[in-house]
C-alpha cells in the first residue's frame, strides 16, 4: 500500500518511503540505558531520532535521485503523523542548518497530550513520566519472568543491586518476541502498551502544543486530514467506557477479520453481513446514539478531532497556510461500507495511487466502484504534487477552490466519478 511509485509518476516528484525503529525499540524511557554522555541517546526516542536522519541523508543525497533538498515534503499517517508533527517541534529540525523540510502533510494524527485537551478526551501524546513507568514495568515484568524477582517489590530491589551497565546488557540479550510477549501479556494490561515520541525536553519538547503556540517549532505549510470514519478502525476501543458502549464494536478476532478480507471477492456475490462482523449491540449500524455509527462518531470526536482541532488552531494561530481535508468514501461492497466506510488508514491507497494487493485492496476495489474512486485517487494525488511543489494544494483536478483551516475539502467520489466539495 506503501509503493510509492503511482504517486512518484503523478506528481512528478521523488518519493522517499524510509524504515525507522518501531515499538519499544523506537521508543523506551528507562533510566539504566542512559549514560549520561549523549542527550540524544539519552532521550529514548530513537524512532524519532531515525526519521531525523532519514532527512539528513536525503539533504545530502536527494540530488543524486533528482530531487530538491531544497524543497521537501515530510508525509507521515496515524504514528506516522505523529511522527510528522514531532519533526515539526524538535529542537534538533527547529535548530538545524541547512533546513531537513519545507512542507508537512500529518495525516490522521495529532501530538496533544491530555493536559492540552478537554476531559475525557484520549490524547495523542503521552508524558515521558508514563514511558518512564512502562520501562520500568518492563524491566520488573523481565526479571519477574526470569525468576529473579517475584514481584514488583523484589524486581525493584534486585534492580537496586546491580549497574546500569549490567541492566543494560540484560535488557539488550532479549530477543523481540520476548519482548513482545511482555509487552502484550503484561504492560498491556496496565495501559503502558502504546509506544510514540516521548516528550523529554531534548528530542520534543514537554509540551509540543505550548511551543507551537509560543512559535517555537518549525514554521512550514501544512496539509493535514482525518477520514470521516477514523474510530471504525479501532472499534473495540468502544469497550473501554459505558459511554461509548461498553463492549467492543466487533465479534471477530483481526486474525480472523484479515483471512476473511484476503480472500474477498469484491465482485461476486457474497454471504456475508454487517452482523458477521459488528457487534449485535450496536446494530442496526444506523441507530441514534446507540448505534455503530454513533457509538464510532463519539470515539472519533474524543479522539482524533480532539487532538485535531488543538494543533491546527494552534498552527493557525502562527501561520495562515493550513489546510484540511477529509476523507469521506465509503463506496466498498458490502458489508465492508458499514464494517469499515471512511476508516482510517482508508485513504491511504487513494494517497499513493495504489489499490492492492494490500490488507484493505480487496474491500476497497472492485469494478463497481472503481471509475469514481481512480478519479479521486487522481484527484489527491495532484492535490499532494501541488502542495509539494507550491505550499498550495489547490489544483485544477479538485474543481474548486479548497480554503485554509478552518474550512476544509471533502473528498469523496460516486461509483462513477469524483465528488470533491467545500461543505
Amino acid at each position: 500500500m506503501y509503493d510509492g511509485a503511482a504517486l512518484a509518476r503523478t506528481a512528478n516528484a521523488i518519493v522517499v518511503t524510509a524504515n525507522y525503529r518501531v515499538g519499544l525499540f523506537g521508543w523506551l524511557n528507562l533510566p539504566q540505558l542512559k549514560t549520561g554522555t549523549n542527550a540524544n541517546d539519552d532521550s529514548g526516542n530513537f524512532g524519532t531520532l531515525d526519521t531525523i536522519k532519514t532527512l539528513q541523508f536525503i539533504n545530502k543525497n536527494i540530488t543524486a535521485f533528482g530531487g530538491d533538498p531544497g524543497n521537501v515534503t515530510v508525509m507521515g499517517q496515524s504514528a506516522g503523523a505523529i511522527n510528522v508533527y514531532a519533526l515539526l517541534t524538535s529542537p534538533l529540525v527547529v535548530n538545524a542548518s541547512p533546513k531537513l523540510f519545507h512542507k508537512a502533510i500529518p495525516i490522521s494524527g495529532g501530538i496533544s497530550l491530555a493536559s492540552n485537551l478537554a476531559p475525557g478526551s484520549l490524547p495523542t501524546l503521552n508524558t515521558a513520566a508514563v514511558y518512564l513507568a512502562q520501562g520500568n514495568a518492563l524491566l520488573n515484568n523481565l526479571l519477574i519472568a526470569d525468576g529473579l524477582a517475584v514481584d514488583t517489590a523484589s524486581a525493584q530491589a534486585y534492580a537496586a543491586t546491580q549497574t546500569s551497565a549490567q541492566i543494560a546488557s540484560y535488557m539488550r540479550a532479549k530477543d523481540g518476541s520476548t519482548l513482545l510477549n511482555i509487552l502484550l501479556t503484561k504492560l498491556a494490561a496496565l495501559g503502558l502498551a502504546g509506544s510514540g515520541p516521548i516528550p523529554e525536553g531534548t528530542v520534543l519538547p514537554p509540551d509540543p502544543i505550548a511551543a507551537i503556540n509560543a512559535g517555537n517549532y518549525l514554521k512550514v505549510p501544512v496539509l493535514a486530514s482525518n477520514t470521516r470514519d477514523e474510530a471504525k478502525l479501532f472499534a473495540s476501543f468502544l469497550a473501554l467506557s459505558p459511554a461509548l458502549g461498553g463492549v467492543p464494536g466487533l465479534i471477530v478476532s483481526d486474525a480472523s477479520r484479515f483471512a476473511t478480507m484476503f480472500t474477498f471477492n469484491p465482485d461476486a456475490v457474497t454471504a456475508l453481513t454487517v452482523g458477521d462482523f459488528v457487534n449485535p449491540a450496536y446494530l442496526p449500524v444506523t441507530t441514534p446514539v446507540t448505534g455503530y455509527n454513533a457509538r464510532t462518531d463519539l470515539l472519533n470526536s474524543i479522539f482524533f478531532i480532539a487532538s485535531r482541532d488543538n494543533v491546527l488552531n494552534a498552527l493557525k494561530s502562527q501561520q495562515g497556510n493550513v489546510w484540511y481535508y477529509q476523507f469521506n468514501w465509503d463506496k466498498e461492497p458490502g458489508p465492508w461500507n458499514d464494517v469499515y466506510g471512511a476508516a482510517h488508514a482508508f485513504d491511504l491507497p487513494f494517497v499513493f495511487g495504489n489499490f492492492g494487493p494490500s490488507l484493505f485492496g480487496n474491500v476497497i476495489g472492485g469494478n463497481a466502484n472503481k471509475a469514481g474512486r481512480l478519479a479521486l485517487s487522481n484527484a489527491m494525488m495532484k492535490s499532494i504534487a501541488a502542495f509539494a511543489k507550491n505550499g498550495d494544494p489547490n489544483d485544477a483536478a479538485l474543481g474548486v477552490t479548497w480554503p485554509v483551516w478552518p474550512k476544509k475539502l471533502v473528498f469523496d467520489a460516486t461509483l462513477t466519478d469524483k465528488a470533491i466539495s467545500v461543505p
